[in-house]
């Protein structure tokens, strides 16, 4: 963990350095802006600390030829050692998410993302994204598992976000090649598979516990490989339906906002695990987490069929039926990556297993 000193240098470097550098660089103006800007407080304080990123949110006073206006930021910093060796994890996680503010959003669009005021990997001193406070709007997170309203509306942003990726890879294949080709891999590193070996047998174990010997026979066919070999294969499967995709998409890495007590937008955050691959990747674990097992197939249903309209809405020309059997076909990989995750519980994995058996997709 980084010690006192180092997080009160950049609480400094936000204050003193960062921040009036991006209010000299208009960063805070709108589009053809010539009114005389110049930043009157600033206040930083530290919300939290990981091995990959420092996250500060930030209160800056800025004023617009003499007329205060008030901003309020999440400053994401890349750690002072991991800038300085470019080879790391972090480092490449930094670099994902860069890109992703940088130029995907010039093509995705940032209707389904935080505002970003800037993302540069050195310009300034230190690899820095600064983006708007969510929470300061009135977005929240939620704890543990989605009701159905946040899951549908999840999934549709979600879908969004594929169906632009699709169609950009119909339309414009040589930006979508340069984006895809320059993902660097987060989720599949050594550390990663070491911490996941721990947990490779666990649905396994779970599903060996089932009395219905034909889904017990069903997925040792299946799993006819390691854990970890499918879950690689899988994600690193390349098909006609394939995107650019979140990665880790779950309740974390989603803010929502609220009227008369019920969820009406949904962002998207942390966009360092992004990856090309199957859009099972992103919604098979979401899906399956958070429909319970009673109603269940009907519910997964349901839900698959709102995230293809919604794909289709964007992109008309996807294939709906091919794209639909790709996550059907994955089902088995999206619960074992949900057995791999340390924060899912025995119990809740268990309720995946019967819901996955309810499912019967294991041919």
């Amino acid at each position: 963990m980084k010690s006192h000193a180092a997080w009160e240098r950049s609480m400094d470097f936000i204050e003193n350095d960062l921040l009036p550098e991006m209010v000299q660089d208009r960063c805070f103006c709108d589009e053809n802006s010539r009114e005389f800007v110049e930043i009157e407080t600033a206040t930083v304080r530290l919300d939290e600390l990981s091995r990959s990123s420092e996250i500060y949110r930030t209160t800056v006073v800025v004023r617009f030829s003499g007329e205060p206006c008030t901003f309020y930021l999440l400053v994401k910093l890349l750690p002072e050692g991991e800038a300085e060796h470019a080879a790391t994890t972090a480092y490449d996680a930094f670099q994902n998410e860069e890109m992703f503010y940088t130029k995907m959003t010039a093509k995705y669009g940032t209707d389904l993302v935080p505002k970003c005021y800037l993302s540069d990997l050195g310009r300034y001193g230190r690899p820095v994204i600064v983006l708007e406070d969510l929470e300061a709007d009135g977005y929240t997170q939620v704890d543990g598992e989605l009701d159905e309203d946040h899951l549908k509306l999840c999934v549709q942003v979600l879908a969004k976000f594929h169906a632009r990726g699709l169609k950009l890879r119909a339309i414009e294949p040589s930006v979508f090649r340069e984006f895809e080709a320059k993902l660097l891999e987060i989720g599949l590193t050594e550390e990663a598979i070491m911490r996941y070996e721990k947990r490779s047998t666990r649905m396994m174990d779970i599903v060996e516990s089932s009395t219905n010997t034909s889904f017990v026979e069903k997925v040792r066919n299946r799993l006819n490989k390691s854990t970890l070999e499918i879950v690689k294969n899988v994600a690193t499967e390349v098909n006609d339906v394939s995107t650019i995709c979140h990665g880790h998409f779950s309740h974390d890495n989603l803010l929502f906002k609220y009227q008369n007590g019920k969820p009406i937008e949904a962002k998207v955050i942390d966009w360092q695990t992004m990856r090309y691959c199957s859009p099972a990747v992103d919604l098979g674990p979401v899906l399956l987490y958070n429909v319970t097992h009673e109603n269940g197939p009907s519910k997964v249903q349901e839900i698959l069929t709102l995230y293809v309209d919604a794909v289709r809405s964007e992109y008309p020309d996807v294939d709906c039926e091919r794209l639909k059997e790709d996550i059907v076909d994955k089902f088995l990989f999206s619960c074992l990556v949900l057995s791999l995750l340390e924060h899912i519980t025995d119990d809740e994995l268990t309720r995946v297993v019967l819901l996955l058996e309810q499912l019967d997709e294991i041919d």
